[in-house]
């Protein structure tokens, strides 16, 4: 399942958890507890994944720093991540975490003041998040 653009989407391991809340996605991070993602219920695919595990699709640009998330999301979620490097390109700076066991880019805004070595809030806007099966690659939905 991997995807064109520049930089690539992330394409991560994570779980589905199905709890008192709803459906999550628990994805593991280095030397914290795993970060816990609602997903939206209109994905309904996802119901007969619970207990396993999926491959989560999010592009860098749908998890930035939450001064420049998308207001109109409709499933907008924050969770704190350590920043492992920082990478200035004009109006935007990549930022690189680690979750699922792989390093995700998140796309933030130049003056958003992220140091790496630094644990930051990031805003993942849950509308452009994808999932896919592990085994078929085939996109849940």
């Amino acid at each position: 399942a991997d995807f064109m653009g520049s930089p690539a989407m992330n394409l991560l391991a994570g779980t589905i958890e199905n709890g008192a809340g709803g459906l999550t996605v628990s994805l593991e991070r280095p030397n914290a507890a795993p970060l816990k993602l609602p997903v939206m219920a209109g994905n309904n695919g996802l119901s007969s994944y619970a207990g396993r595990q999926v491959v989560f699709g999010i592009r860098p640009e749908a998890l930035t720093d939450p001064d420049g998330a998308d207001r109109k999301a409709r499933s907008l979620t924050e969770g704190d991540c350590l920043i492992e490097v920082i990478e200035p390109a004009g109006s935007d700076t990549f930022a690189v975490t680690k979750l699922g066991g792989k390093e995700v880019v998140a796309r933030l805004r130049a003056d958003a003041g992220i140091a790496p070595g630094q644990s930051a809030r990031l805003a993942f806007n849950l509308d452009k998040a994808v999932f896919f099966d592990p085994e078929s690659q085939l996109r849940i939905s």
